[in-house]
């Protein structure tokens, strides 16, 4: 038979699982956004587009390493500063860890030279980056 007269124990909850789980996924959008932002961090005066097929940040269904060019002829993997034979290897590196296919953004400014920017379509393609675009401004 059941004693009616002691009350009840209260439901507990246990939070501390969900405050963790919380927490690591602010530090995990915290870290991709500053890693965004980092890669197309540098000033460019970007070329605007004349004609071309637009291609969405939402739509690309690839992985993608950003190779920043300045006017100089300085090559930036994503922000930091790299010489040709580091840029060869840095893009070795992220072909060899991709999981699926990966393209490669060049940004550029549109005073930079071509013989600036040949030098990285070449190493694209020597570490087999077979999709290959540049970043440009609408016109508009």
């Amino acid at each position: 038979m059941k004693n009616l007269a002691q009350p009840p124990k209260p439901a507990s909850f246990n939070i501390t699982p969900l405050i963790d789980v919380t927490f690591l996924l602010i530090v995990f959008f915290v870290m991709s956004s500053r890693l965004i932002r980092e890669e197309t961090a540098m000033e460019l005066d970007l070329p605007r587009e004349r004609s071309g097929v637009e291609q969405r940040a939402d739509q690309n269904e690839t992985d993608k390493v950003v190779i920043n060019v300045a006017e100089s002829g300085e090559y930036y993997f994503g922000a930091k500063r790299v010489t040709r034979a580091e840029l060869k290897a840095c893009l070795q590196r992220a072909q060899s860890r991709a999981t699926r296919e990966t393209s490669a953004l060049i940004r550029a400014s549109r005073n930079t030279p071509y013989s600036a920017i040949e030098p990285a379509l070449v190493l694209c393609a020597q570490t087999g980056f077979s999709n290959v675009s540049f970043a440009v401004v609408d016109p508009d």
